[in-house]
């Protein structure tokens, strides 16, 4: 038996292996748990996962948030019996997070207006909100409902509870210096800041027993001045279980201070935890400890058993990539996982907008409900134009349904502008994608036919009998698409953002960067022309710096980057060259600066899509005489996201 096929004896119950999904908050269900949100666990649990926490079940109504469960509802008791049921017939175990977002929490819940609680007044990090010190009472009251939640949690059926001291939340709120200022007995040292979490762990244990498995999540290094690093945190641990027994320690790091330690992207090491993780099992050998961020790949989870860094090993976003990864990992089939890229765009990005979380790899997370085809009724030949993520995508879900399928590449390897992104500083993980798109459209037996230029006489040759379009896009030639325009006057000559990637070193040691896109996109031309060594000065009419960075919680090491690597900022500018020298002219004022002079001016503007031979979808299939999709960038210029969802789509539709 490997290791990870071990069981675990955590608390008053075994967990069947050691492979688990830690709390993730996916906005599947309202109030109370929902059958979306059991099938998204079920379909794990089948994948061999042997422990899943539920995340994100709000303990009080002044934390009651949209999209949300409430664990206080009596109401969420049979809600909760339904999804554990299901989950311990497929096999698994499941916590629940019990928690309170404290100063993360919105001043306007589903209910109405309501103060935001925290241990002291401060600026939430998060929403700009004023919070409002929680009274001694109103901490009684808290207590009570965490008591009150962790009944009610047994009662549905639950095999522990996770009391959430982290990630910036209430609890972690009262543990940390950076949030709670108080004065009286709830301050202070570690005795008045743990006072709080103290009482919440009496209250919780006393009420559900010792025969009920209770444990924490616990940040292991805030990461930030004036904060607790990783030595005085497991002092706070410590004081904590010298209150009340612990069955458990789930790890995590940073705050709403520094969110790209909570929701860490690729620019972060895959083990972001690993040293600090290892450090806390050290420090309590008696406890479970599971591993979250701690194993260098998903491949080698393993061995972070065997080197005894942890007693569990956490592979959260890897699961909902790949549903049956446990299974993999369990039997050694490790060769034909999907693997996560870690762009937190599917998930935690859609998640920031209100959004059900989905996944960029893997569009079926969270429909787990629909049915899944399993042959097309009516099998037919399809063309495939282009061979980027949108193209092989659709080719290999084509293929799998039955079709037989023949892609054509106009370059001699697949990937599109993935190949570009993947060289992007921090975003090596996209290469991941291109290898796991070609290496399963190869075994589902896709005709690859690599450099080979998509032609009419071509396409009518294969006598196809649909055409997927997914030629992808290019920089355009015309000017900005921004209602402020990039550029006042004359536009100069510019250089793409695709060659300046492709050829940094020919823009030489000075480069204007004119940024009128702001998204992800234009971050990663700019990282790359900033790692390319030059003097770097971009210009942007937005107020700030790429302002459509944000959502998959990365705009903090993005902006870092840039800073370090020296990059010049304008924002709320456009660019104007008179008397051959560059300006930057304030789009309020019109107050002109100087700006050095550049020996290259490279325009981010948001690439146009790309048809064949000059003709669109509709065109091409009045010239074709069969159906033509366009999909991904061809369709309109997006993400990755984008394309590999309307990939999958479109190959579904062809089911019947």
């Amino acid at each position: 038996m490997t290791l990870l096929a071990q069981p675990l004896r955590i608390g008053s119950f075994d967990a069947p292996n050691r492979i688990m999904q830690a709390a993730h908050s996916k906005q599947y269900s309202d109030r109370v748990e929902s059958d979306r949100e059991t099938a998204y666990f079920v379909r794990r649990a089948r994948g061999g996962c042997g422990l899943f926490v539920a995340g994100n079940h709000l303990v009080h109504p002044s934390a009651s948030t949209r999209g949300f469960q409430d664990a206080w509802r009596p109401e969420a008791v049979d809600a909760n019996r339904r999804m554990t049921d299901a989950i311990h017939e497929a096999g698994a175990r499941v916590l629940v997070q019990l928690n309170h977002h404290g100063a993360q929490a919105s001043p306007e819940g589903p209910d109405g207006p309501r103060a935001v609680l925290a241990p002291s007044r401060i600026l939430s990090p998060s929403t700009g909100v004023a919070t409002a010190e929680a009274s001694p009472r109103e901490l009684r009251s808290l207590a009570d409902a965490w008591a009150d939640s962790a009944e009610r949690a047994r009662l549905g059926g639950f095999d522990g509870v996770e009391v959430h001291m982290a990630h910036g939340y209430l609890l972690h709120q009262f543990l940390t210096p950076l949030t709670n200022r108080r004065t009286d007995a709830y301050g202070g040292d570690l005795e008045g800041r743990s006072r709080f979490p103290r009482e919440v762990l009496r209250a919780v244990r006393a009420r559900v027993g010792d025969d009920f498995t209770v444990g924490i999540r616990i940040v292991l290094d805030e990461h930030h001045e004036g904060g607790l690093d990783a030595a005085a945190m497991r002092e706070v641990v410590a004081a904590l279980r010298a209150e009340a027994r612990i069955d458990f320690l789930d790890t995590a790091a940073g705050s709403y201070h520094d969110v790209h330690w909570v929701f860490p992207s690729s620019a972060m090491p895959v083990a972001w935890l690993r040293d600090d993780v290892a450090a806390l099992k050290a420090a309590n050998p008696d406890l479970p400890v599971f591993g979250v961020g701690a194993a260098l790949s998903v491949e080698e989870a393993e061995e972070v058993l065997g080197s005894g860094i942890a007693d569990m090993v956490a592979l959260t976003r890897g699961q909902l990539a790949d549903p049956d990864l446990a299974r993999k990992l369990l039997t050694g089939a490790t060769e034909g996982i999907r693997h996560c890229i870690r762009l937190n765009q599917g998930c935690l990005g859609r998640g920031s907008q209100g959004l059900p979380v989905s996944c960029t790899v893997n569009p079926e997370a969270g429909r787990e409900l629909e049915p899944v085809p399993a042959v097309a009724a009516t099998p037919q030949r399809w063309a495939v134009v282009g061979g980027g993520p949108a193209g092989l995508r659709a080719a290999l879900d084509l293929a799998r349904l039955g079709h037989a399928v023949t892609l054509l590449e106009r370059e001699v390897e697949l990937g599109g502008q993935l190949r570009r992104a993947a060289r992007v500083p921090g975003r090596s993980s996209v290469a991941l994608l291109v290898a796991d798109l070609e290496r399963d459209a190869r075994a589902a037996g896709v005709e690859l036919r690599l450099g080979e230029p998509a032609t009419i006489e071509g396409l009518r040759a294969l006598g196809a009998d649909a055409v997927v379009l997914a030629t992808g896009a290019v920089p355009p030639e015309g000017s900005s698409l921004a209602v402020d325009e990039a550029f006042e006057g004359e536009r100069p000559a510019t250089i793409d953002a695709w060659r300046a990637m492709d050829d940094p070193a020919a823009l030489g040691d000075r480069v204007l960067a004119v940024d009128d896109d702001g998204t992800a996109r234009a971050s990663g031309v700019l990282l790359a022309l900033a790692a390319s060594g030059a003097a770097i000065e971009v210009v942007t009419p937005f107020e700030q710096l790429l302002p459509h960075v944000g959502t998959g919680y990365e705009r903090q090491l993005v902006l870092r980057s840039l800073a370090t690597g020296g990059v010049v900022r304008r924002t709320a500018a456009r660019v104007r060259l008179d008397g051959g020298r560059a300006w930057a002219v304030d789009v309020l004022t019109g107050e002109a600066t100087p700006l050095a002079d550049p020996t290259a001016i490279v325009a981010l503007t948001p690439p146009a899509a790309v048809g064949l031979e000059r003709q669109g979808a509709e065109a091409l299939e009045g010239t074709l005489g069969v159906p033509v999709h366009a999909i991904g960038d061809a369709r309109a210029p997006r993400g990755i996201d984008a394309a590999i969802a309307e990939a999958w789509q479109l190959a579904r539709g062809t089911a019947g």
